[in-house]
């Protein structure tokens, strides 16, 4: 968590100083690599604390701009492992993932030489729990479960260009009820991300 939160402290630091390159990432292939800070209640089944609430994750990413404000980009995300507890005791974890497919729209911030950015599209996601303790009893049975289901994700970002082949980008994302299900019960939570990037533009 700590290690994440000066990942992104220091990747906004770096937004914050940089001499962009250009207004806007422009056109073609990207790729980048994130470090996130992600909240979420996907934990809530049993007894969790606001400690679980937080964890680290990262993100994968690869996109391509047809035009200077239009494009697409495809994620794959690992939105972080939780710990349940009930009675203030470990019994399980829930770990989740999430591939997403989202349209991009880029516009440059006035004069400012950062760019900002809007991303809207489906995620298709997996939360695997996963039993350590106590399995087979309680309300719901604490036994293993792993399930998939598609939800919708949107963000907000500002990025700016180093270079012509560097750029730095901080995000906020939302996922909106991911699926979750322990044993027979299914129930869903929303995610939020925090998360600054480095993308390599081709």
């Amino acid at each position: 968590m700590k290690k994440t939160a000066v990942l992104i402290a220091a990747l906004a630091g770096l937004l914050l100083t940089a001499q962009a390159q250009a207004q806007a990432p422009g056109q073609g292939v990207y790729l980048g690599l994130s470090g996130s800070t992600v909240w979420t209640k996907g934990g809530m089944v049993y007894d969790d604390t606001v400690n679980e609430d937080t964890k680290p994750g990262g993100k994968i990413y690869g996109g391509y701009m047809s035009t200077d404000n239009w494009g697409v980009e495809l994620g794959l995300h690992y939105l972080g492992t939780y710990d349940i507890k009930f009675a203030n005791v470990k019994i399980s974890d829930m770990q989740t993932a999430a591939l997403s497919a989202v349209g991009v729209y880029t516009q440059p911030l006035f004069d400012t030489g950062f760019n900002v950015n809007l991303r809207f599209g489906l995620a298709f996601t997996e939360a695997k729990y996963t039993c350590v303790s106590s399995c087979g009893v309680g309300v719901p049975a604490n036994v293993s479960t792993t399930v998939r289901g598609v939800s919708g994700t949107g963000g907000l970002g500002i990025g700016a260009k180093l270079s012509q082949a560097i750029s730095v980008r901080v995000d906020f994302d939302h996922f909106g009820g991911i699926k979750h299900q322990v044993n027979l019960t299914e129930y869903s939570a929303g995610y939020d991300i925090l998360s600054a990037s480095v993308q390599v533009h081709f």
